[in-house]
Formats: structure tokens, sequence, C-alpha cells
């Protein structure tokens, strides 16, 4: 059995601008959804994806550690190199709206809390994406 899945992806315009965009995929189906959907999110693009011009911002180290919900809240727990991406603060602001847009299709999701390695970070990076309270896709409207 599979179900659908909306990932959300970066594109990178020719001025160096990142946009996320969606895709639908079937992912199988089981009785952690919202896990499972984080997991191919993690993954990265497919091949096809790829060819459409469709990359990840989370970094390649990076692994999904465990998702359990409190209230509305789902408490995403990253592997340490979720923290550290080259490509700076756009990549980073990115990344996250990847995780937090992918999670929030989920009714049952309004915020994401992102931890690593099982705590709260106050940034992600050096650089300084703020991490100490939890995401909502508003969180993201300048």
């Amino acid at each position: 059995m599979a179900r659908k899945a909306r990932l959300f992806f970066a594109s990178v315009d020719e001025t160096g601008a990142i946009a996320v965009k969606s895709v639908i995929r079937p992912i199988p189906a089981s009785d952690s959804p919202l896990r499972d959907t984080l997991e191919a999110l993690v993954k990265g693009p497919t091949s096809q994806e790829l060819n459409l011009g469709l990359v990840s911002m989370i970094p390649a180290g990076a692994s999904l550690r465990g998702v359990v919900m409190r209230g509305d809240t789902a408490e995403v727990d990253f592997s340490e190199s979720f923290r550290f991406n080259a490509q700076g603060v756009e990549a980073m602001t990115a990344q996250l709206r990847q995780v937090v847009y992918a999670a929030t299709e989920f009714p049952s999701v309004k915020r994401v809390q992102v931890l690593i390695e099982g705590r709260k970070v106050t940034y992600l990076g050096t650089e300084g994406v703020r991490l100490d309270a939890p995401l909502s896709r508003a969180s993201f409207q300048r």
C-alpha cells in the first residue's frame, strides 16, 4: 500500500535565489506517516526531481532520529550534521522550510520544534538561524 506525500525541495535560480517547491510522491503507507514523509524528505530528491532542477538544502549527512507529537507541535529530532549547512543562512532557512512545510501538510501539525541529537539548540549553524522555539509556516513569511 502506498500513499501520496507532499515533499518540499529547493530550486535555485540563476541569481542564486532559493525557492521552495512541492512535489507529490508515493511513499509506502505505515502507521507513522509523518516520520515516513520526513524520512523521504531527508533522503532527498529522486533523479526525476533532480532533472526538474530540485535540490535539497538538508545537509547530505543529516539523518532523522525521531518524531514525537506534543499537542499540535511535532518534535523532529535530527542528527548533529543537520546543524551545519555550508551554503549559508539562506540555505539553512530553506532547509528548515522544507521540514516545516512537509510536517505541516498534516492537519494535526501546526508547529515544528527542531531538535538536534535529542535537545533544543538556540541556533542552526554558526550563522544564527533561530531554532529555540517551534516554527510554523508563518515563521517564514517575510
